[in-house]
């Protein structure tokens, strides 16, 4: 059955495959094709994440052969959350976009890119060794950036290109880490490098090693003095897109640093978790500044994301049991969270045909559920009780008072309020100020604007139930920042089955 832990890879890739191959052009039959593959990539995750709930890591061997000389998967509890997420983000978004634009008008490429972005996203999760994870990351990128320039302007290609660049730099620095990991361990799996990597605890080559991997990361990531990219190359992209980059992308970078300080290597890198934790109070507060400057939905939903990031980022630098268990939390919160504000944003624009605060209005009236569903969203995202954001910064912040952190927890709680005040900015333009003279609140297609609502009510529900549900999600959460934190139980998973090559 662990032949299974292939297929969340091998569907969105066979899915662009026959999209581009046999189906052709855009129409109605293709879209039910991806949507149905959507609907079959998301249960297939829901069942490995049970399976791996309920049992030691879920590993597959590649051709039969053995680690560390063959290619392994693996499918503990963090990587089968992150599966479910990354499936549930993208039905969503793949659904959403049928709304947003009509099948005539879509361009051809689009929905198989987004399927090979998935795949690579996806492939992220589930390899055991670093040079699969660059493939995978290479996989993602190259697809972003098709998807960055697919449909944009010329002023769009202006904006895209610190993404490729600062992107492309970080590609090539994965590649000096990959190298210089494998002259340090001699291994470049996973688990191997883990087994190693604690017998040489205190040694200079594997700090250093750590050092790369959190800058190219970190890059991923938008961590601190690594972000300029973000916030201008988001908003070129359709609000679908941008709902499921704004959702997936920067965890991955974060996936990794939790793998890689959890699982791979010694937990005794205490100057670089010191590190981490300032630059993520830097990451919180400078990026909601860009938020509060800025006068349209998609460029504050993009700088929200870095300051977020934030929040994530310093729980890793705090780096105990709670403040893990509390940054796998608050990932599952924000994927859904920010994922659906784009789209509410993506909504917003369909009825006043732009994103501008200034050139917006009369939404509340136009909208009511629509309103509802961004301020419950906006309060999440700020972090206002009982909602899902809350009880994430709640155990951040519980732990940084624990350590003694008090001007990092001053940082979080200042980004907290500038965050409310830059939804608010929102609120007040788009819904509550009236409607400008020249414009209109009345959809050109009603059944779209439904639809696009339905959508986003789903994901504002699955955030209110995170929320209401905290108890659950966090017991979730604790377990896989348990196994994560446990070398031994990934270690033994994978080296305890036999194959060919094998010691």
């Amino acid at each position: 059955m662990n032949n299974l832990l292939v297929l969340p890879f091998l569907l969105p890739v066979l899915t662009a495959v026959i999209c581009c191959l046999f189906v052709g052009r855009p129409g109605v039959g293709r879209r039910v094709f991806i949507a149905i593959s959507a609907v079959v990539q998301c249960a297939l995750a829901f069942y490995l994440a049970i399976r791996a709930f309920h049992g030691p890591p879920l590993v597959l061997l590649m051709g039969g052969w053995a680690p560390p000389l063959g290619v392994v998967l693996v499918v503990d509890g963090l990587a089968a959350i992150m599966l479910c997420l990354s499936t549930v983000v993208a039905l969503a978004c793949i659904l959403f976009s049928y709304a947003e634009i009509p099948v005539w008008a879509e361009q051809p490429l689009r929905l198989p890119l987004m399927q090979l972005l998935v795949a690579g996203i996806n492939l992220s999760f589930l390899t055991g060794d670093l040079f699969n994870l660059f493939v995978a990351f290479e996989i993602m990128l190259v697809a972003s950036y098709a998807l960055l320039t697919l449909e944009a302007n010329d002023r769009h290609i202006k904006e895209a290109f610190p993404y490729l660049a600062v992107n492309m730099f970080g590609s090539a620095l994965f590649l000096v880490a990959a190298g210089l990991a494998y002259s340090v361990f001699g291994t470049l799996n996973l688990a191997d490098i883990s087994r190693r990597a604690e017998a040489m605890q205190g040694d200079f080559g594997v700090m250093v090693v750590a050092v790369l991997l959190v800058v190219v990361f970190g890059i991923k990531a938008g961590v601190f003095p690594l972000y300029y990219w973000l916030p201008n190359s988001y908003p070129i992209l359709p609000f679908s897109l941008g709902a499921f980059y704004s959702g997936m992308l920067t965890k991955v970078g974060i996936y990794v640093l939790l793998r890689t300080f959890g699982t791979v290597f010694p937990h005794n890198l205490t100057p670089l978790y010191t590190a981490l934790a300032w630059l993520a109070g830097l990451t919180m507060v400078l990026a909601v500044l860009g938020a509060v400057s800025r006068n349209f939905i998609r460029g504050i939903l993009s700088f929200h994301i870095v300051s977020q990031i934030g929040y994530m980022i310093l729980a890793i630098g705090f780096f105990t049991p709670l403040a893990i268990a509390a940054c796998i939390f608050y990932v599952i919160h924000h994927i859904i969270v920010k994922s659906s504000l784009f789209l509410i944003g993506g909504t917003a624009m369909f009825y006043n045909r732009t994103d501008n605060l200034a050139r917006m209005g009369g939404l509340l009236k136009a909208s009511p559920i629509l309103a509802t569903c961004f301020l419950l969203q906006a309060f999440s995202l700020a972090g206002v009780p009982p909602l899902s954001g809350f009880w994430g910064k709640y155990a951040i912040i519980l732990v940084g008072l624990e350590e003694h952190r008090y001007w990092l927890v001053v940082a979080a709680l200042v980004a907290s309020v500038l965050t409310l005040v830059s939804m608010l900015k929102i609120w007040m333009g788009a819904f509550w100020q009236k409607l400008p003279v020249d414009g209109t609140a009345a959809p050109e297609a009603p059944a779209a604007a439904r639809a696009m609502t339905a959508i986003v009510c789903a994901l504002t529900l699955i955030s209110v139930a995170i929320g209401f549900g905290a108890e659950f999600f966090f017991g979730i959460a604790q377990t896989a920042a348990t196994s994560l934190l446990d070398p031994s139980q990934y270690r033994e998973a994978v080296f305890s089955l036999t194959g060919k090559g094998g010691q």
